[in-house]
């Protein structure tokens, strides 16, 4: 049984490109509410109007121009001609960072415009990364043709079709049935769906903690005998040499966590075969996480030991009970 990770009181406001990210990742663990309270219905979204109706010149060719380096927020400036049929991918600068593959989990920020009128719908530059699995339907197909093959570093521009996109079932304003979208899209990262820390073992030698393997894949985690700690406990049992985590990253990790009480797992990225990505710190995810990852170094895998009062508190959640300290082992893959 998946056991969500998120605040179960946190309200989620989403982007409309992330709608179309996430509505597909019913055991991500992200709130539910994250993907589906923030569409809207197509009965909901009005026609266009017939300003935005009418005929522009046939497209010889023409595409949008792009101004702003990678890692800046980009301006577009959409023709003011027909958009082009099918698909158009076009790298802007090439990064020499490694390649996206199918099935990998990547960070980006991207910038969205309708071609109709060069309206901006959506971007992240504003407020930090997102981190999707692309190639495997978690997003629009123009990202999941578009995006695999490309390189960490690169700024690549894509002019989706509606078919390649929302077709006639737009999330919501400003996006309309049947638009052709231009996005510019920075690929910050890229991680494999099997991916682990990487650093140096530092395995723990306190008998009261709970034992977690230093393994490649999906740590083993064995319970102590005894109570469990009612304070945080976050300890690296791997410590990785990269960059140190800050308040308002975008981190991508794998995770196991299991109950004290019981030993049992109740949750995994690694048995979903997907990392998960969050703002870390920002109040997101339960306590126990914002406050256990910040300030430790990517590359590491760190257990967290964590009392009710830093998890769900006296409420609880699935199987665990408002009286359950849970033990995380999170292999933290990067930060952006």
């Amino acid at each position: 049984m998946s056991v969500r990770i998120r605040r179960a009181s946190a309200v989620t406001v989403v982007s409309l490109a992330l709608v179309i990210g996430l509505a597909s990742c019913g055991d991500d663990p992200e709130s539910t509410s994250a993907s589906t309270d923030a569409s809207v219905s197509p009965s909901e979204s009005p026609s266009p109007s017939p300003s935005e109706s009418s005929a522009k010149p046939a497209n010889d060719g023409e595409l949008p121009t792009v101004k702003g380096g990678f890692g800046e927020a980009p301006t577009i400036t959409v023709p003011d001609v027909e958009p082009p049929s099918e698909l158009v991918v076009e790298t802007l600068s090439e990064g020499d960072g490694a390649t996206v593959n199918s099935g990998d989990v990547i960070v980006v920020n991207y910038l969205g415009v309708r071609w109709e009128n060069g309206e901006t719908f959506d971007s992240s530059f504003e407020r930090g990364p997102a981190g999707f699995s692309i190639g495997t339907g978690a997003v629009i197909p123009g990202w999941d043709t578009g995006l695999v093959d490309t390189t960490v570093g690169s700024r690549v521009m894509l002019v989706v079709p509606p078919d390649q996109g929302y077709g006639d079932s737009p999330p919501g304003e400003p996006i309309q049935a049947g638009d052709t979208l231009v996005f510019v899209v920075d690929i910050l990262g890229t991680h494999a769906p099997d991916e682990a820390a990487k650093g140096e073992p530092a395995p723990t030698e306190d008998d009261s903690l709970p034992y977690v393997s230093i393994s490649p894949r999906a740590p083993e985690m064995v319970m102590p005998p005894g109570d469990p700690t009612n304070r945080l406990i976050a300890i690296p049992v791997v410590v990785g040499d990269g960059a140190t985590v800050k308040k308002g990253d975008t981190i991508v990790v794998q995770y196991k966590g299991v109950v004290w009480r019981t030993g049992k797992e109740f949750d995994s990225s690694w048995s979903r075969d997907a990392p998960y990505t969050v703002a870390i710190g920002t109040g997101a995810v339960i306590k126990g996480w914002d406050e256990g990852l910040v300030g430790q170094t990517v590359g590491s895998r760190v257990m967290l030991v964590v009392p009710p009062k830093d998890g769900y508190g006296s409420a609880g959640q699935g199987p665990i009970k408002g009286t359950d300290t849970m033990v995380f082992a999170v292999d933290i893959l990067g930060a952006y």
